[in-house]
């Protein structure tokens, strides 16, 4: 609890997993977007060892720095727990949590990252190693292929998502 109080003072809370409506899994607190990834990524470092996640599991997606966005705190063995949890899934094409499991894990294996975030729809990751400059654009279309949407409701063409991932160092993916 000490290391939570030194990234937050916001009231913990329970935190249900999305496939287990009356569980408890661990605990969640209200942070500032502006702060949420930087407190997950401490969290992460703290809590790695005794086998929990640290992780951004609800945001509001719109701009502005005083929007509220909730990070929880679970135990798991590894860092796709997360996904299983929140049951992330582009159920619109098809996508079951099993598959994007699997895509990112082999993804992870190629481009290692750290998912910082994941609700049922979306999963956000910083990568601890980009694809260099001649993989980056057939990554980009690897990425675009398994959720659409980054690019049709969000860069509007590849090479936009291809400088979205340069400039932000991240794996972003939502199913809308």
């Amino acid at each position: 609890m000490n290391v939570i109080k030194q990234v937050t003072d916001s009231n913990i809370q329970p935190f249900y997993a999305t496939d287990a409506k009356s569980k408890i899994v661990r605990i969640s607190f209200v942070t500032f977007e502006d702060y949420a990834e930087e407190q997950a990524i401490k969290l992460q470092s703290e809590f790695q060892k005794a086998r929990y996640l640290a992780f951004i599991r609800e945001r509001s997606f719109s701009q502005g720095s005083k929007n509220e966005c909730r990070i929880a705190i679970t135990q798991g063995n590894d860092q796709f727990d997360i996904l299983t949890i929140q049951q992330t899934n582009g159920v619109n094409y098809e996508v079951s949590n099993i598959d994007v499991i699997f895509k990112l894990r082999k993804w992870n294996d190629r481009y290692p990252f750290i998912i910082i975030g994941a609700d049922h729809d979306w999963v956000d990751a910083i990568f601890s190693a980009l694809p260099t400059d001649e993989e980056m654009q057939s990554f980009a279309q690897e990425m675009y292929e398994f959720c659409p949407d980054i690019v049709e409701q969000g860069t509007e063409s590849i090479e936009e998502l291809v400088e979205e991932i340069k400039k932000t160092k991240k794996l972003f993916l939502w199913w809308d």
